[in-house]
């Protein structure tokens, strides 16, 4: 599914830990105020650092800030481009790789998406704080912003031009209150942020952030190796040699510049959201000398090695550092700790003791400052340089329960911040039974293959199921979630004409309702996949997902998941869901439901180890009257049947796996079902949930 975007040029930062368990993250708001529409050129120009000497009438530079914020741009990619001499502009400042989405199995977890990653960049708190968790729209931040704070202390006029639409939308609210002077939404044109930058420096603004989106675009279009993605990160080096070459014009004033990007793309080049290396590896670049934080440049190949590297949510703690109003240590409240001037703890976390009356609080100290420890912003312990740990036993805490404590590690004037919780455990209780398989699931059911046999048959003979072609793949049964047997479809058998996989006929087809659902059970095993794609169900010719119809597809993910897709196109209009996945060699539940009338679309997937995964309420823009596609559903195939030979640019006789950008696969479907209404989310959790298949309700 390819995303035809402007490629022309896109926020976010924050760090918290936790005591038992770990802590949070907050949000950025705002709204655009205005939009433009050309751009400064392609002149390249110099990424120095501006003099920070005095100016000529010999008083102090005023120190201000410039915030870049490049989605899609990896650490590898940059470091490779920078290797390559291709990135002028970004070799002239200190890069070093950065860890986005919290850390794992902490209350600081968050998915490495674009809002969640922009809140962290522009709160300096993860999401337990800011309460993002999604690129759902229509959230708030709840934890105060870096214009915010800036605006509290008086520090000067503060301004955005930003790519996205979502961080647009986000930051409206600082808008709305005064703290974000100005905001332009340039809805995906790169030359407008940055002519709207150089703007917002030429009028003396005291800190700029400059967001751009298009790499990300590139990546997920074209891929991380592709010629676009290559150019599209020389556009942005030019990009910020205009932006820093315009602070280098402006008399007396140091300007701080960063760079970062709110998380890490996946192999296929997309944002699954996943906690794992490559999606949590983003990257901080800076013009002037870091402190010990940002020190390490080798890109960490594991978690474990990431997490003692700065974050994204450091970015808001640097900015005030730099302008002198980080917040005073009993009012901390930022899950980061600044990368410029003296160093802080890092790694802070807590534990509940082996008492369950205590915490433990752990964190890496920096070679000097003293260390005090606050809990809810009293001074609860002051320790020698150097110390790493401290056990709080003064909780007064007597009840089982679990109880939230803020607590702020400080190494002589730098603060770091952390979220814990302390846990008193009691014998846990019995499993609850499963939930019962709704009832109302008969309501609106259209069609329903329980299969178990084979050829499939429509339990309600409203439709037909057979392979493509008589000499294609025949089908064959495989053990189903229930102790029954699903349909296996490989694609290695196609006949010369290229058609393999399975078809779905309906007599009444549902997609010409004014509501539908689509549901099954599905088991991959997630190998040999390519940015290409792999269809799941489609009746559309998936060659693009622009093409009019529904698709769901697979695409690469990690070595035990893989990235499910769900996309609507009318031919010139479409709708993407890339954010989900399915575990691998494990039967998971899909569900597509699409109301027309509201214009709404959520797409579901239920993961025995990943758990449920939802987008709820996308709008639906396309033409409805395009969803039919082509009339018929391809199962391990698109509406054409030849899916296989069509991506490979191929011709009849086809020969199987000649092209290996696309090869063929081995999916499973059991209890898939078509309904001619909107499925609540309640029902499907109890399908995934009970065990129980349909035909357990249609005896």
């Amino acid at each position: 599914m390819r995303r035809h975007t402007v490629v022309q040029f896109a926020c976010g930062l924050a760090l918290l830990g936790a005591l038992g368990v770990t802590a949070a993250l907050s949000g950025c708001g705002g709204a655009s105020q205005s939009s433009g529409s050309t751009g400064t050129g392609n002149t390249q120009a110099s990424a120095g650092t501006p003099a920070s000497t005095p100016g000529a009438s010999g008083t102090l530079a005023t120190k201000k800030m410039l915030l870049v914020e490049l989605d899609g741009v990896t650490y590898s990619a940059l470091s490779a481009g920078i290797a390559s001499g291709k990135l002028p502009n970004l070799a002239k400042l200190t890069v070093a790789p950065a860890y986005s989405g919290g850390v794992n199995g902490t209350l600081s977890q968050q998915p490495n998406l674009d809002t969640p990653g922009w809140a962290t960049v522009l709160t300096g708190t993860w999401a337990d704080r800011h309460q993002i968790n999604s690129d759902a729209p229509n959230q708030a931040s709840h934890s105060s912003t870096v214009f915010q704070m800036l605006k509290s202390a008086g520090a000067g006029t503060v301004g955005a031009a930003v790519d996205s639409s979502g961080l647009a939308a986000l930051l409206t609210p600082d808008q709305n209150a005064g703290n974000l002077d100005t905001l332009v939404n340039c809805a995906s044109v790169d030359a407008c942020v940055t002519q709207n930058s150089v703007s917002l420096i030429d009028n003396g603004y005291s800190l700029v952030v400059a967001q751009y989106h298009s790499a990300q675009d590139a990546a997920l279009n074209d891929g991380l190796s592709s010629a676009n993605y290559a150019s599209t990160l020389a556009q942005l080096d030019i990009a910020l040699g205009t932006l820093v070459a315009e602070t280098a014009k402006r008399s007396n004033e140091n300007w701080l510049v960063v760079v970062t990007s709110s998380h890490g793309l996946n192999a296929a080049g997309g944002t699954d959201g996943l906690p794992l290396p490559a999606e949590s590896t983003s990257f901080i670049a800076l013009n002037q000398a870091p402190n010990a934080r940002l020190g390490n440049t080798t890109a960490p190949a594991t978690m474990a090695a990431l997490y003692t590297r700065a974050s994204i949510a450091d970015v808001t703690p640097t900015l005030l550092a730099y302008k002198g109003v980080l917040p005073d240590p009993s009012a901390y409240a930022l899950d980061g700790g600044q990368f410029i001037g003296a160093t802080p703890v890092s790694q802070l976390l807590g534990a509940t003791g082996s008492d369950n009356a205590s915490l433990v609080l752990t964190w890496t100290a920096p070679a000097t400052g003293a260390i005090s420890v606050l809990r809810n912003g009293t001074l609860i312990a002051s320790l020698p340089a150097g110390t790493a740990t401290y056990t709080d036993s003064q909780l007064g805490l007597t009840a089982t329960g679990v109880y939230p404590f803020n607590y702020t590690v400080v190494a002589g004037t730098a603060p770091l911040a952390t979220i814990t919780q302390v846990v008193y455990v009691q014998p846990p209780p019995p499993p609850p039974p499963p939930p019962p398989l709704a009832t109302t699931l008969t309501t609106g059911l259209s069609s329903y293959y329980p299969f178990g046999a084979l050829p499939p048959v429509d339990r309600l003979n409203a439709s037909t199921m057979g392979p493509w072609a008589v000499d294609a793949d025949g089908g064959s049964l495989v053990a189903d979630p229930f102790g029954g047997k699903g349909l296996q479809i490989d694609t290695h058998t196609v006949d010369s004409n290229g058609f393999d996989g399975y078809k779905l006929t309906q007599t009444n087809d549902v997609t010409t309702h004014a509501q539908f659902t689509i549901g099954f059970w599905f088991y991959t095993s997630c190998a040999n996949l390519t940015g290409n794609g792999t269809p799941v169900v489609s009746n559309k010719n998936y060659y693009s997902g622009g093409n009019a119809g529904i698709a769901i597809g697979l695409f690469p993910g990690s070595s035990a998941s893989c990235n499910i897709r769900f996309n609507l196109g009318d031919g010139s209009t479409r709708n993407d869901i890339n954010s989900l996945n399915v575990s691998a060699n494990k039967w998971t539940y899909l569900a597509l439901t699409i109301d027309t009338a509201a214009k709404k679309i959520n797409a579901y997937v239920f993961d025995p180890v990943l758990g449920e995964q939802k987008v709820l309420g996308q709008a639906l823009s396309i033409n409805i009257a395009k969803l039919p596609g082509l009339g018929v559903f391809g199962l391990n195939e698109d509406g054409t049947g030849k899916y296989y030979m069509n991506a490979c640019n191929d011709t009849p006789p086809y020969t199987v796996g000649k092209c290996a950008a696309t090869p063929p696969d081995v999916q499973a479907f059991s209890d898939l079902a078509l309904w001619t209404r909107v499925v609540t989310e309640t029902e499907l959790q109890s399908i995934f949930g009970s065990g129980q298949p349909l035909s357990t309700l249609t005896h």
